[in-house]
């Protein structure tokens, strides 16, 4: 009977570290996961809408919003797919949106980037950045601190390097609004 429980005990363990394994592929519709893990190290590819806790390697919202918590790798959407990392995101994104709510480590290049705690590049038409942007490059950008933004109209509450632009607005700057160049550095 003890090789029995033993034998019964080990497939038990074997099954759970199976299920919980991540899948190298994934296609992602509303309310559906195909397969239905939550870790993804490979491709993932999300119609409408997807979500799924964590993805390794190539993310494709096709025509959809892709939603991960934890993202690494690069994020290409396709007919203005869109995404979204709640957590921790680390790679390259493409896409008409980029919505991080988290930690954010690379380059995003979209339309729209909605980021927060940046230590990287946001590059598209609207960077708005919650926390700290390291930089900004598109025509309207707005970061609660900053170390450069090149853009039509620049705003940040906290400026610790340059802004290039049309309008140029730091609030803790020596002339809050200058035109052109703004410049102000902690020593």
């Amino acid at each position: 009977m003890n090789k029995l429980t033993t034998l019964i005990a080990c497939s038990t363990l074997t099954l759970a570290g199976v299920a919980e394994a991540a899948t190298p592929i994934q296609i992602s519709l509303p309310g559906i996961n195909l397969p239905a893990s939550q870790q993804v190290e490979g491709a993932r590819a999300s119609l409408l809408y997807g979500r799924t806790a964590s993805v390794k390697g190539l993310d494709l919202p096709v025509f959809a919003l892709s939603d991960v918590n934890n993202f690494t790798g690069l994020q290409l959407g396709v007919f203005f797919g869109a995404g979204r990392v709640r957590n921790q995101f680390n790679g390259v994104a493409i896409n008409a949106l980029n919505w991080h709510d988290g930690q954010d480590k690379g380059v995003n290049l979209g339309f729209v980037n909605l980021t927060n705690n940046v230590q990287g590049l946001n590059w598209g038409a609207v960077n708005i950045a919650r926390g700290n942007a390291l930089a900004n490059v598109g025509f309207v950008n707005y970061a609660e601190r900053t170390t450069f933004q090149i853009g039509f109209i620049n705003a940040t509450k906290h400026l610790d390097g340059l802004q290039i632009g049309l309008a140029n607005y730091a609030e803790n700057g020596i002339f809050p609004i200058l035109p052109l160049i703004n410049f102000k550095k902690s020593f």
